[in-house]
């Protein structure tokens, strides 16, 4: 970039002619206080000021621009953000494309772009003001437009302007490979496990950003906190400007206001680092908790105990260091006679002795640095190349594959190639060995691992993504997941690396399900059904796993207010069944099969009907709030990190369902309008007690009720295509792509927290105008490409080409290879066996489409099985799998009469006791007590866990007064069970 005039309004720069210079703005929550975004000043603005700001002189030429950033201060009705900077050519004109003030956030610095035509004469820049703000770092610059592969375009330090109070990514520049062993970052604060590398706000006295050093990192994020962190810091002040910083995904790189430059490209296991001093080449070692030890020959050795928290499981990293040359020890510092050194580091989690092998077998003595970058940079080509765009701007590019980036980072593998083959440190596995100097704490185990993953956000979109781009990888990564199961019993909620005990639902289920049904298949899949059934069909013995409330829920077909966010965990819990329901009919466990299907409509018991709204139940069934109390805008209590307008749409696998429940599609769409239209506050805590960053976060983004800024949020546009309006659908879609993935220059991008790639998976899927919004299923929805084209070469070997004619947000038509359609979905088979699809935009609204398939079909409720017992006939039917009976023997016969008149009985579930479990069994059905008939029949049959409920259905559906379960045989010397339901259908 080429500056043509610049003013930060510092001493000696172009003096404005409106506007008061001052110290900058007094509070932001992600930028230093009083001072200018760069710079120690900048200008301030009212409403009052406004007309010229500069006079200039200047010929444009092509690729000009005028740029500045604006910092609106926050006020009620968003007015300072209608602020912004034109110019006045010699001609009489002016800037005629309109800006969009929603895209300015307020109490945050926004950069601002506007092409300039080129042979037209500037005379002044002004300035139009609305309400009050800061302005800083005004210039018309020449932009040479960029060019480059696809790894080119990213950008990691996007979404780390950011803090705990408001997010625009809360990301961290992670050097690494795909799906690397470890982080490599630079830091600016080393003390910190959670905000590791803050953009702007930690600059010192002269507003310079600052580093603390480089580190060794494996953040899965900041509010789950870092764990093994290692820092190396080179010697001299380490003040630099951004523009000074390389941060690409397989090399960091940065030169220091005192001539230092530092660079860093990752392996694996390993890193080197490369410095090349203008001052003492010294370089020092430090680990808050751990051991370092650095010897006169360039060695380093030392481990790491570091842990956040919710870093549950993780034990000792150990780390093995050389450098090239010799140097002069002071503590934990060496001091080198040349102003050229590099440093190979390797890493372990299972001894130092691995360390060492790790560093040998990927950074062998003597390779170049080089050769580690542009191996690690080869690693991200190969999985971002693999979609080409053409059409797209600068700015498109970088949010595309930066995105990429972020979905290709996470998960993490921690696995190791050892002389036994690929083992790990079990981060799940309760027995561990007593740790020593040299050895981990923990269990060291074959075969794979992966870990740093929230399922609750990455189920959305990133795990669609990894089986529709990178397959092979996909069920990878799912194995180390189904690697947990086989060690501690279960998968994580949050693997981060163990189990720790965050967010609802135990979404691997349906992503796992999901990946299998869209064809990937090199993964245990008879395991990973396994994990799930119990994750469905099991309460767990501590709160790190497992589904909440599953005691009652099971029994009850929703979960009451005694387990927090009940209805969030209910809600996802059917998303979940819905899943595994899919993968059971794949497997052939039609039992199965059937019952979570059911179970996945059990969404209707938490809708309140006289609210149109979800909300949380007693277990007596009564609702948390009277028509007259509730409020949806209301945050928290029966809502994970959202509020009850939000959960309104939480049925992303069954649209048809919902429509009906309200009131048919008309009735889905006047709901989705509103929904749209009425405006988050951010003020309105309920049981949070105070304002969290999220709910800040939704309302500055002004688009309603919508909290794109969050993932319960993300899929609720597409609820359109079954309200048949999939024009509203393309229009949101298109605003959000268009207004609310900017900043990435300024380290922003995001509109809230980036979580393990989720958000970014979400804006490539809705740029190429695809949406998995039914994850468990084979099936996408369709919208509207942002891009021209764009190509994907799939694993296969085949090529999907999506295209884009004609102007606008809306699709006017489509055809798939070469056939008109008006699907508004189309399948995973048809997009892998390599399609085309050639979309037609349009500036209107068009009426295209078919509503997609959907659980429940034509315009009926969506209906679950209701169970018939009543908790008055004793434990066996009290709706709670914590209660049992155990009887005297292997063998018993249980009677039940219904209440009231006989419904016809679909299927009826077992719960197993914590003693001898039902082997084999008759169940027999009477009108009259008296005359007895066999319905079904079952032998050989296991109970895998204590307290399991297991399904089995009838052959036809029975309806009958008198029912009694034969058990003949039992696995132990004592039959226990803990509940028997009989399932039917309500007329």
């Amino acid at each position: 970039m080429t500056d043509r005039f610049f003013s930060s309004f510092e001493e000696g720069d172009p003096v404005p002619r409106t506007g008061v210079a001052g110290s900058g703005p007094e509070r932001s929550p992600a930028a230093k206080s009083g001072a200018g975004f760069t710079g120690l000043r900048a200008l301030r603005f009212t409403g009052a000021d406004g007309g010229t700001l500069f006079d200039v002189d200047l010929a444009t030429e092509e690729h000009d621009e005028l740029s500045y950033v604006v910092f609106p201060d926050r006020d009620p009705e968003y007015t300072s953000t209608k602020t912004f900077l034109g110019v006045e050519f010699a001609d009489g004109g002016t800037l005629t494309a309109a800006l969009d003030p929603k895209a300015l956030y307020p109490d945050q610095w926004n950069l601002v772009r506007r092409p300039l035509p080129p042979g037209r004469r500037v005379r002044a820049i002004t300035l139009t003001a609305h309400g009050s703000g800061w302005i800083d770092d005004v210039r018309i610059a020449n932009r040479t437009p960029r060019s480059g592969d696809a790894v080119d375009w990213v950008r990691t330090t996007r979404g780390t302007h950011s803090s705990n109070e408001f997010s625009r990514g809360n990301t961290f520049p992670a050097t690494a490979v795909p799906h690397g062993f470890n982080f490599w970052t630079p830091v600016t604060d080393s003390h910190s496990t959670t905000w590791l590398y803050e953009y702007h706000r930690r600059n010192n006295a002269a507003n310079r950003p600052v580093l603390a050093g480089f580190a060794l990192s494996h953040q899965p994020s900041p509010w789950m906190g870092d764990r093994h962190t290692f820092h190396v810091i080179p010697g001299g002040p380490l003040a630099f400007g951004h523009e000074n910083e390389a941060d690409h995904p397989y090399q960091y790189g940065v030169v220091f206001d005192n001539g230092t430059a530092v660079n860093l490209a990752p392996a694996d296991h390993a890193a080197m680092i490369h410095f090349a001093f203008a001052a003492e080449p010294t370089v020092r070692f430090h680990c808050a908790k751990g051991s370092v030890r650095v010897s006169p020959k360039g060695t380093v050795t030392g481990y790491t105990r570091v842990r956040s928290r919710l870093s549950t499981g993780a034990r000792r990293m150990f780390v093995y260091g050389t450098f090239d040359q010799e140097g002069r020890r002071d503590g934990r510092t060496l001091t080198f006679d040349t102003p050229t050194v590099r440093l190979r580091l390797g890493t372990s989690l299972i001894s130092l002795a691995q360390a060492r092998r790790n560093l040998e077998n990927e950074i062998p003595a003597g390779t170049s640095f080089e050769t580690v970058r542009d191996k690690a940079r080869d690693a991200w080509q190969e999985l971002l190349g693999r979609v080409e765009l053409e059409g797209a701007t600068e700015d498109q590019r970088i949010s595309f594959y930066s995105g990429l980036y972020r979905l290709f980072l996470y998960p993490n593998s921690a696995h190791e190639k050892t002389p036994k083959g690929r083992r790990h440190a079990s981060p799940v596995r309760r027995r561990w060995w007593p740790s020593t100097r040299r050895r981990t704490g923990a269990k060291v185990v074959d075969g794979p691992m992966s870990v740093n993953n929230g399922f609750w956000d990455t189920y959305r979109t990133c795990w669609p993504a990894y089986a529709l781009l990178s397959p092979k990888r996909c069920g990878e990564l799912i194995e180390g997941f189904v690697q947990q199961f086989r060690e501690g019993g279960w998968i994580a909620r949050w693997s981060s690396p163990g189990y720790a005990n965050l967010m609802t639902g135990t979404s691997s289920d349906v992503a796992f399900a999901d990946a299998y049904l869209k064809g990937v298949r090199n993964f245990d899949v008879e395991a990973a059904y396994q994990a799930a059934l119990r994750n469905a069909t099991v309460p767990p013995g501590h709160k790190g796993v497992g589904r909440k409330g599953l005691d009652t829920s099971i029994f009850l077909g929703f979960t009451p207010l005694s387990t927090p966010e009940g209805m969030s965990w209910a809600l996802e819990g059917c998303v979940n069944d819905f899943g595994l329901a899919n993968l059971a009919e794949a497997l052939g466990k039609t039992d199965d099969a059937r019952y979570f299907r059911q179970r996945a409509l059990n969404y209707v018991h938490h809708f309140d009907e006289r609210t149109g709204f979800f909300q949380g139940r007693h277990r007596d069934g009564r609702r948390r709030w009277t028509p007259e109390e509730y409020d949806p805008a209301v945050w928290g209590f029966d809502y994970t990190e959202t509020d009850g307008w939000n959960m309104a749409f939480t049925v992303p696998h069954d649209g048809t369902g919902l429509a009906n429940l309200l009131g048919g599609r008309a009735a889905l769409e006047s709901k989705l309008d509103t929904f749209f239209a009425t405006p988050e506050t951010g003020r309105e805590p309920g049981s949070y007690g105070g304002i969290i960053h999220e709910m800040t976060e939704a309302a500055d983004l002004r688009l309603g009720q919508y909290g794109h800024s969050n993932q319960p949020s993300h899929h609720i546009p597409f609820l359109y295509h079954y309200a048949g309006a999939p024009a509203k659908a393309q229009a949101v879609v298109r605003e959000v792509l268009e207004r609310c993935y900017s900043g990435s220059d300024i380290g922003q991008g995001y509109p809230g927290d980036e979580d393990n790639g989720e958000m970014s998976a979400w804006y490539v899927f809705a740029t190429l105008g695809l949406y998995p919004l039914a994850v468990g299923s084979p099936v996408y929805l369709l919208g509207a490409p942002l891009f021209p084209r764009a190509k994907i070469a799939l694993e296969n070997g085949k090529t999907l080409e999506i295209t884009a004619s004609g102007h606008g947000p809306y699709v006017a038509g489509l055809r798939v290879n070469g056939e008109p359609s008006t699907r508004l979905w189309i399948t995973h088979d048809v997009l892998t066996a390599g399609a085309r699809l050639e979309f037609t935009l349009a500036g209107e609204p068009a009426r295209w489409g078919e509503v997609p398939p959907s659980l429940t079909t034509g315009d009926t409720l969506p209906r679950p099985l209701t169970d018939i017992t009543e908790p008055r006939h004793g434990r066996l039917f009290d709706d709670s799998s914590r209660t049992q009976v155990t009887y005297t023997g292997p063998a018993a016969t249980i009677p039940y009469t219904v209440d009231g008149p006989a419904l016809p009985v679909e299927i009826y579930t077992i719960t197993s006791g914590t003693r001898g479990a039902p082997a084999a069994w008759v169940l027999e059905g009477s009108d009259d007590g008296r005359t007895w008939q066999v319905l079904d029949e079952r032998d050989g049959e296991t109970f895998t866990w204590h307290r399991q409920t297991r399904p089995f259905a009838l052959a036809e559906p029975a309806a009958r007064r008198h029912w009694r379960l034969r058990v003949l045989r039992t696995d132990g010397r004592r039959l226990s069970l803990a509940q028997w339901e009989l399932l039917a259908r309500e007329r």
